[in-house]
């Protein structure tokens, strides 16, 4: 599934990247360097699957401009993922430092990149910044947010 996902984020990526993004709205600000237009919420519930294989992605409000690690490290925090051993091992996902640096490489060499500790950081940066905004938006009464906040899944971002 991560060879596929890095796959077509990057076709998705390389498309996006010759889209005329300048002068638009969007809802978060570009992020420099600008390389393409970013999902911003590679969520699995953003994406399609058949046959258990990702072949799209939806729910485009939060997409802008940005580096393509900001996509990246936000897609190895919850693909690889990047979870405490303690949260993986409650949802059956794999544990381990070694389990996950492999998993991690999966998803790059389907991109085409070699490992680099800098899309770490922009995935953390990014589940930050996405942290933020939605418990802004408990604060500020959204029902979802709300929701989220009480069950502390934006406490460790698991969101």
């Amino acid at each position: 599934m991560l060879v596929q996902l890095g796959g077509l984020l990057r076709a998705y990526h390389d498309a996006a990247a010759t889209f005329p993004w300048a002068g638009r709205e969007w809802l978060f600000e570009p992020r420099q360097p600008v390389e393409t237009v970013c999902h911003n919420e590679l969520f699995p519930w953003n994406t399609v699957f058949r046959s258990g294989v990702p072949v799209g992605f939806i729910d485009w409000d939060t997409a802008a401009p940005g580096p393509r690690a900001w996509d990246l490290g936000f897609a190895a925090w919850r693909w690889v993922p990047f979870f405490r051993d303690e949260k993986c091992r409650a949802i059956g996902l794999p544990t381990g430092i070694a389990e996950k640096a492999r998993r991690f490489r999966l998803l790059l060499d389907a991109y085409g990149l070699e490992p680099d500790i800098g899309i770490v950081y922009a995935g953390i940066e990014r589940t930050r910044e996405l942290l933020e905004h939605m418990s802004k938006a408990a604060d500020d009464g959204s029902a979802w947010e709300v929701e989220l906040a009480r069950r502390g899944l934006l406490d460790e971002g698991g969101a």
